[in-house]
């Protein structure tokens, strides 16, 4: 579960057309960064760091096989 308790990652909120503002079900329009006792975790709004990992090459000279 995610440490941040915001509007962002809340069951009831929803984002708007305003990129820094949420539709919430409980309090109307608040700020994404906005938190209150209604808080309740949607594990899908939470997008977790993307590990980017490069590929290994390995070398093959074609002239031998």
């Amino acid at each position: 579960m995610s440490d941040e308790k915001i509007c962002a990652f809340c069951e009831f909120a929803c984002p708007i057309y305003d990129a820094d503002a949420m539709l919430c079900k409980k309090r109307g329009v608040v700020s994404k960064a906005y938190t209150c006792k209604k808080f309740s975790f949607d594990p899908l709004k939470h997008k977790p760091p993307r590990i980017n990992t490069a590929p290994k090459l390995e070398y093959v000279d074609i002239d031998t096989l």
